[in-house]
Parts: structure tokens; C-alpha cells; sequence
């Protein structure tokens, strides 16, 4: 952090810190408990597919209207409204959780309140620090690791076998109750900053008409916007073929999954180590282009590079290496490197994204330029995530692999033909550089 900053900046980061810790913490508990609760009914199937629809739908259906109130009470108390309303249904939980319609009704009603909490929390970063937002970023994403492995590995269990799923509710109750607390205090001290990046008023609010014309014409929050919603499927893509790629591709169980893990975990770090030191607005592009050619570079190793290298030791007709291929599982090996530049790319898309939208929204737009985008990426990836599901069963991982390749390629390939027609056009590479929205009252 600069220490040139006031220390009350500092404090109030320190407070969005430690927010964001609680409430992944103690959203993760929560998810535990509804999960267990759902899962183990008279019909666990239908009642978790349910559960799942539940905490969707809020996110396609009233993730705008969540963006404009976030917009229009400001970042702040915005923020400390969304915890209000994530608290309430699990508070609630405490008597009412009893598995199937309870189940689903508190889960919708919690994600509703999310639909508040994320975009706010989202705008409150260029408040808390204009001059280095992927510093932020980087935290808050590191946090939100941080607190899930926390919640879902560590109380989760503990709670319940301290008392079953009553006590892991009564817990991510304890939890949320004190996210509100954080979050009151951090919304009463950055009134003040946090004022001039709310809507002026609940028309304005309402209006998405700015907002856009904003991706209209910002060509990097466009670009941006994809890259999120590309790096989402392919995150979640590799999370539905991992199992079948252990077991039908690495002829290995459950148990190598720590070795892919863990390189795949130090990318993330990685990536995020060098965004709280080095990205910027400007190098923002170019970390999206490079992310994403990271994803395509993986993706397709993934799908075919060890039969490459099969092939070529094969037909090498030198006897070393041929044996040396063949004394190892190649399919590993090439595993291992690719799950840390997953993780590098991965972490590089989603700050890079982030800082890019939150530099070159105006004052005001924070909240729906961030629900745009959060919603847009959640309607976006269901149905590609369907295709790959299923895809995946019948045609293997190595099928769903490739598909997610030709989708990142795609885009890349139309990205980079819509720039050399643009270079064309204007003759300088320096009308393509993005320009930070004005500050409130410059």
C-alpha cells in the first residue's frame, strides 16, 4: 500500500478486507448446510437440481434491478444493504431449514440479496483506491479463495460434527451477523467518498441507457466482458471434465487430483502476486489477449499435446527417448505445467477484467456496469455449460476440452481482425489506448 495515503484508507481497506473474508467464510457454510440438508431428502436429486435453479435465477432475473440499488444508495451503504438482506434468510434458516421447498426458497432469497451485495462491493473499489485498483482487486480475489477453503474445508465439517447442519446455519448466521457489523462501520466511514459514485437519483438509478452506451463505446470494456464470461465457462468447463479426464484419460482416481491441484493453486497466486504489483489501465488489454491465448495454449495441450509427444517419440527411432516415453504416464506430465498456466490465466482474466471495467466506468455506473456484466456472464454460460455437461458424458473430456479451445480461439481470432481493421483505419496503435473514467468533481 502507498504509504503516502491517509491512514483512515488504509483502515477502510482493511475493513472491505476482512468483509470479504467473512462473507465468503460464511457463504460457504451456508452453501454446506443447504447442500447437506437438500441432499439427503426423500429426493435429493430433484431437491439439489433445485437448489441450484434457485440461487440462479436471481442473478439472470434481478441482477440489473440489484445493480441500479446498489447504484443508487452508493457503494457504501449499498454494500452494507446487500449484507442486510444476505443475513435475513439465514437468520431465518436457523428454525425454518428443514430440506426441500424451505431449502429452495431461502437459497433463492439469499442469492436475491447477492444480486445487491457483489455489485456494490465490486463499485466500492475505486473509492477505496483510484490510484491502483488491481492492488484491490487482487486481494479481494485472494480473500475469496481464502475464505471459501475456510468455510466449505474447515468450519463446515467442524460445525456439523459439532452438531450436525443446525449448528453449521447457526454459524454462517454468526458469520453473516458480523459481516453486517463490518460492513455498517465501513459504509458509515467511506460516506464521504463514497457519495460521489452513486446515482444521482432513483430515475437515474433505473436507467440503463448509460450504461450501454458505455460498453457502446468503450471498446475494452466490451472486450472485458467477453473475456469474464469466457474465463467463467472454461473455469467451470474444467471442473465438470476433471473427473472424467483422471479417470479415462490419466487412468488415475481421485487421489492424483492433489498433484494437478496444487501447480494449478500456485498459478492462481502466481497471477494474482503479479497483479497487485504490476497491472494497470493501460497494461489491462494486453493481460486480457495474453490470458486468454493462455487459456487457448492449455486448453489445447489438454486435448492433444501428449499424443504429440507420443507420436514423436515413437518415430524418433532413438531408442532413450522412445523408452523414456514410454516409462512415463506423458498424459500427466503434460498435465502438471498446464494446470499452473490455467492458473495464471485464469487469475490474470479476472483481475485484468476487473480493474479494466472499474478504471473506465463512469461515477455512478459502477453498480450496473458490474451487474451487466455478472449477469449477462451468468445467462451467457448456461447453456454452453449444459453442452459441455453433457458433451463430456458421451464424447469424453478431451471432446469438452477442445470445444472450450474453439471457443476461446474464435473470439481471439475475430478480436484481433477487428483490431488490424481498426489499426488500419486510424494508422496508430495509440487510439486503442484506454483512458480511466474522470474522477467525481474533476
Amino acid at each position: 500500500m502507498d504509504s503516502r495515503e491517509p491512514s483512515s484508507l488504509r483502515f477502510e481497506r482493511a475493513l472491505s478486507y476482512a468483509a470479504r473474508f467473512t462473507a465468503q467464510t460464511s457463504q460457504n457454510i451456508w452453501l454446506a448446510a443447504l447442500f447437506l440438508v437438500a441432499g439427503t431428502g426423500a429426493k435429493p436429486a430433484l431437491d439439489l437440481s433445485s437448489l441450484f435453479i434457485a440461487m440462479l435465477l436471481p442473478s439472470i432475473l434481478l441482477g440489473l434491478p440489484g445493480g441500479s440499488i446498489a447504484d443508487r444508495l452508493g457503494p457504501g451503504r449499498g454494500y452494507a444493504f446487500g449484507a442486510l438482506l444476505r443475513f435475513l434468510p439465514v437468520a431465518a434458516g436457523t428454525w425454518l431449514l428443514d430440506g426441500g421447498t424451505s431449502a429452495w426458497v431461502l437459497a433463492f432469497l439469499y442469492s436475491t440479496g447477492s444480486q445487491v451485495f457483489t455489485p456494490a462491493e465490486l463499485a466500492l473499489v475505486r473509492p477505496l483506491q483510484a490510484s491502483h485498483v488491481g492492488r484491490v482487486h487482487s486481494w479481494l480475489a485472494a480473500l475469496q479463495y481464502a475464505g471459501q477453503a475456510a468455510g466449505m474445508l474447515v468450519l463446515a465439517p467442524a460445525l456439523y460434527f459439532l452438531g450436525g447442519p443446525t449448528a453449521m446455519v447457526i454459524g454462517a448466521a454468526v458469520g453473516m451477523s458480523l459481516l453486517f457489523a463490518l460492513t455498517v462501520v465501513l459504509a458509515v466511514r467511506v460516506a464521504p467518498l463514497a457519495r460521489a459514485f452513486a446515482a444521482g437519483s432513483a430515475r437515474a438509478a433505473l436507467s440503463f441507457r448509460e450504461t450501454i452506451a458505455f460498453f457502446g463505446r468503450e471498446s475494452l470494456a466490451r472486450y472485458a466482458l467477453v473475456a469474464l464470461g469466457l474465463k467463467m465457462v472454461v473455469s467451470k468447463g474444467i471442473v465438470v471434465a476433471l473427473p472424467f479426464y483422471l479417470e479415462r484419460d490419466l487412468g488415475l482416481g481421485w487421489e492424483a487430483m492433489a498433484y494437478l491441484f496444487a501447480p494449478g493453486v500456485l498459478g492462481v497466486l502466481a497471477g494474482l502476486w503479479w497483479c497487485s504489483r504490476e497491472l494497470t489501465l493501460a497494461r489491462a488489454h494486453e493481460v486480457l489477449r495474453l490470458g486468454l491465448l493462455g487459456l487457448l495454449v492449455a486448453l489445447a495441450a489438454l486435448t492433444a499435446l501428449d499424443y504429440g509427444i507420443t507420436a514423436v517419440a515413437q518415430y524418433s527411432h532413438i531408442p532413450p527417448v522412445a523408452r523414456l516415453e514410454a516409462s512415463m504416464n506423458t498424459t500427466f506430465a503434460v498435465a502438471i505445467p498446464v494446470a499452473f498456466l490455467l492458473g495464471v490465466s485464469l487469475s490474470g482474466l479476472l483481475i485484468a477484467g476487473r480493474v479494466a471495467l472499474t478504471e473506465t466506468a463512469p461515477a455512478g455506473q459502477h453498480g450496473r456496469v458490474f451487474a451487466v456484466q455478472l449477469t449477462l456472464t451468468e445467462t451467457a454460460i448456461s447453456l454452453p455449460l449444459l453442452a459441455l455437461g453433457v458433451g463430456t458424458t458421451y464424447a469424453g473430456a478431451r471432446v469438452t476440452l477442445a470445444a472450450m479451445a474453439l471457443l476461446v480461439g474464435g473470439f481471439l481470432l475475430l478480436a484481433e481482425l477487428d483490431r488490424a481493421r481498426f489499426l488500419r483505419r486510424v494508422g496508430q496503435p495509440a487510439d486503442l489506448l484506454p483512458r480511466p473514467a474522470a474522477s467525481p468533481g474533476a
